[in-house]
């Protein structure tokens, strides 16, 4: 398989839970603008997106991923739900910050992002039933980061999971609420 070249991709295959994941590229494919030739091979297309997702993530951001107690597989998870779940690029810092509380204080992240990629649907409130559907990605469910990323985050949403906001981790936030997806995230 031409994509286990890639380390990053290797080294999600071997995480525990693997084989549940959805899709292993899922997380590591660029998005970006790219040129293309028409009769281009998907997987021609898909080495250029782990290609410029490998010059994106740099030596920086691993070095940061450590200093977190990090792997890169669980920087790009947590920057899926981020890309997900912020309404605004500048609130991505600040829902990072609520996300790293949570983990902080081993409370479960309820990720309206994480369940809508469980159950194949987009929405912003689940009920209980919904909320109890068994899948590793169900983060109602499990405590924790689900077991792989549920999007392709761009730049901005894996530096916000490497650089949470330093006041709401300092104050402590555990909550955020969206009250309209197409315009703003409210921090409580």
């Amino acid at each position: 398989d031409a994509f286990m070249n890639f380390a990053f991709i290797a080294e999600a295959a071997q995480t525990q839970n693997a084989g549940a994941r959805s899709y292993l590229l899922e997380g590591y494919l660029f998005p970006d603008t790219y040129e293309v030739y028409a009769d281009a091979s998907v997987e021609t297309i898909l080495i250029k997106m782990l290609n410029r997702f490998n010059e994106v993530f740099s030596d920086e951001y691993l070095l940061r991923a450590q200093q977190l107690g990090m792997t890169m597989d669980q920087v790009i998870s947590l920057a899926s739900l981020i890309e997900r779940e912020a309404a605004a690029a500048d609130d991505f810092a600040k829902v990072s910050a609520v996300f790293h509380n949570r983990m902080t204080q081993d409370m479960p992240l309820q990720s309206c992002a994480s369940l809508s990629y469980a159950l194949g649907v987009t929405k912003y409130v689940f009920s209980a039933t919904e909320q109890g559907t068994e899948s590793l990605y169900n983060t109602y469910k499990y405590k924790g980061l689900p077991v792989g990323p549920v999007c392709n985050p761009g730049k901005a949403a894996i530096e916000a999971a490497l650089y949470p906001n330093e006041q709401f981790l300092a104050d402590g936030y555990l909550y955020f609420c969206n009250q309209n997806p197409a315009v703003t995230s409210e921090l409580v």
